[in-house]
């Protein structure tokens, strides 16, 4: 009984810690939302990008570019704005856009690497930004949820070379990492988000294979991938864990840095273990801190 009294007493007092960490590190720095702003041509090519006082005052700044979720088929920039308010409170520059979005009329023409592009077109427009308003954006993050993590990761991890601003780190929370068929059943989302039909004869000779890598960001980790963080739920029924499990060795097996946090309790929302919540929050926040600058 005492050793359980002890226990429970010690999660108390470790959940007080955490919780006056998080408080103590929020702040209410005011900033401006720059709405709907333009990236490509493409309708749903807009963002929005939330730039706090102090960044005006600022030798350089770093931005953390969000992507929303929605198995790829749906979801808005809008669905981000929390997290953007978050850290443009604590002083980041943040910005969040849409891309556009899959249909079952769009095989082959919408793709994970059509939505990447846009990615780096959005990637552009800040600088550009960045340029119009002498903010002087150096470093670039990228974020997600969900197929937004998925794309966050890709891009990351595929592409950073490719951005007009340096990416020092991504940051994802439940994205798919892995399409194997062991992983979700079949290749089928490997075939959609890849705009390639694996036939039964690309099963056969092997070609399958080099479809499923082309669009899983697992495919793409070495030592070299920039710094990440990882965070998946413990009960998620729509992301299988093996997405997790993948994603956690890949990094592991490249001895890449990374961060990885396990909601255990949680399924797809993450909403049952806000002490992990807060852990990622503050995680998110040391990797701005080290490799920001700031």
């Amino acid at each position: 009984m005492l050793r359980i009294l002890e226990r429970i007493i010690a999660v108390i007092l470790s959940s007080f810690s955490v919780f006056s960490t998080f408080i103590g590190g929020l702040s209410f720095e005011g900033y401006e939302v720059f709405k709907d702003l333009a990236y490509g041509e493409a309708e749903r090519n807009i963002m929005d990008i939330y730039v706090p006082e102090s960044a005006y005052d600022n030798e350089h700044n770093g931005v953390i570019l969000y992507i929303h979720g929605g198995s790829w088929t749906s979801g808005n920039k809008e669905d981000m704005a929390d997290k953007c308010k978050r850290f443009a409170k604590k002083g980041y520059i943040t910005a969040t856009m849409n891309y556009t979005l899959y249909d079952d009329g769009l095989f082959g023409k919408v793709t994970a690497l059509t939505m990447c592009d846009e990615i780096g077109k959005a990637i552009d427009k800040i600088k550009v930004f960045s340029d119009e308003k002498n903010l002087n954006i150096t470093k670039l993050a990228v974020s997600g949820y969900s197929a937004g993590a998925h794309l966050s990761m890709l891009y990351g991890f595929s592409r950073a070379d490719d951005s007009a601003i340096e990416l020092v780190f991504t940051a994802n929370q439940v994205g798919p990492s892995d399409f194997h068929a062991e992983v979700w059943g079949s290749a089928g989302l490997a075939s959609m988000l890849s705009g390639i039909e694996i036939t039964a004869e690309m099963k056969e000779n092997g070609e399958e294979e080099a479809v499923i890598n082309l669009v899983s960001p697992t495919a793409y980790v070495t030592k070299d991938t920039v710094p990440s963080v990882l965070a998946y739920g413990g009960t998620d029924m729509i992301v299988p864990s093996g997405n997790a499990e993948r994603i956690k060795s890949a990094f592991e097996n490249a001895g890449a840095v990374h961060s990885y946090i396990l909601y255990p309790l949680s399924n797809h929302g993450l909403k049952l273990d806000p002490l992990c919540e807060m852990e990622y929050i503050n995680t998110v926040e040391q990797y701005c801190t080290e490799y920001f600058g700031y």
